[in-house]
């Protein structure tokens, strides 16, 4: 019950009632990747590099009345499964693509890589069904994607399954064959708990590599872009029983960076076994993951931290020296834990981070809110 990911040493919400954020900060400042020699991702790399040399720009905001857009009113603009990506060449990895509106402000670039070289996917409103013809007729030739699913076939070869959202901010979320969507995952944080307030840079674009049709693993690069800072990284997805995401990253900063943390991930806890149940509540637990795990890389030591609710943001700091893992696990995984057939909580993921490589000096903190 759990995706990986890993991270080599390079420097790179769905919230109830708690919003968690796990991170690992850097006291010693931005450690820079070795050369890459693969094409596709220099030339990210450079794009991300000649980004941060320029002032920041908002993205162009979708039609205002897509932003104003109900929850029920977006989920009715529906992507066909049958138009997805790749489909026609029954390849194990497909495609599908997310409307802008809502909760997804503006549109990202999404190039495909193949044979023929990369070029922009186009917007087509026909890849779409919607419930309301007003509002069908209304979205303009132009509107882009907000982001993309991957599905692959979890366990038979007759059904996609959906194990991969890229959509929102950096915001990342995956499962593995036997689990439903629960915690998600960012690219970078930046400034978390501070009382500034948290910056939250976005993926603007991205190059999905096509693979072959019977491929067991695909790739793409994607371009981060914020006030603060630019990236590059490049993604690696094995879905299966364990899902595995290895990537890279490259950041470029246009200011000091005042608390920037790598793989952080978002989870949600209202109450568990080692809280009180709130009054009227009769399931047992709700909570998409109840502790984070921390391998020390100096001393081996495991140190298991349950999560809480606090009434105000409680910020725990662990210091560690070349980290070996930490994630947010969801241990109990019995019906009976949490006796909820709908939001099925005993079957979200657990992630787990584990660097490639030495991460020096810094601290696992955890940020609850």
């Amino acid at each position: 019950m759990k995706f990986f990911k890993y991270l080599d040493n390079s420097w790179h919400q769905p919230v109830f009632v708690l919003r968690l954020a796990v991170l690992f900060w850097l006291s010693i400042g931005i450690v820079l990747p070795e050369p890459v020699s693969a094409v596709d991702f220099q030339t990210v790399l450079d794009k991300a590099e000649a980004l941060a040399a320029e002032p920041y720009q908002e993205p162009r905001p979708v039609p205002k009345f897509m932003r104003e857009l109900s929850y029920s009113q977006y989920q009715d603009v529906r992507f066909d499964p049958d138009k997805s990506l790749w489909r026609e060449s029954k390849s194990r990895f497909q495609v599908m693509l997310l409307p802008p509106g809502l909760f997804y402000g503006h549109a990202v670039t999404i190039n495909i890589v193949d044979s023929q070289g990369s070029h922009p996917l186009p917007f087509k409103r026909d890849l779409f069904t919607f419930n309301d013809p007003g509002l069908e007729k209304r979205i303009p030739s132009d509107l882009g994607y907000a982001g993309f699913k991957l599905t692959y076939p979890m366990h038979t070869d007759e059904q996609q399954n959906q194990f991969l959202v890229f959509a929102g901010a950096s915001y990342f979320r995956s499962v593995d064959k036997d689990n439903t969507f629960g915690l998600s995952a960012r690219g970078l944080a930046l400034d978390t708990g501070l009382p500034s307030g948290e910056e939250f840079p976005s993926f603007v674009e991205y190059w999905l590599i096509r693979p072959s049709p019977r491929a067991e693993v695909m790739k793409f690069f994607a371009l981060l872009d914020g006030k603060s800072m630019t990236g590059a990284y490049a993604v690696t997805i094995t879905p299966g029983p364990v899902t595995t995401i290895p990537d890279k990253a490259k950041i470029f900063a246009r200011t000091q960076l005042k608390l920037p943390g790598i793989a952080p991930l978002t989870s949600m806890f209202f109450y568990g076994e080692n809280t009180s149940r709130p009054q009227g509540e009769w399931r047992r637990q709700v909570h998409d993951s109840d502790g984070l795990l921390i391998h020390n890389g100096v001393s081996g030591e495991w140190l298991w931290r349950p999560l809480l609710n606090p009434k105000t943001l409680q910020t725990d700091a662990f210091a560690t020296e070349n980290v070996r893992g930490f994630g947010l696990l969801q241990r109990d995984g019995d019906f009976r834990d949490y006796l909820d057939a709908e939001a099925q909580y005993h079957n979200r993921p657990s992630a787990w981070v584990e660097p490639l490589g030495d991460w020096g000096k810094g601290q696992v903190t955890l940020v609850q809110l």
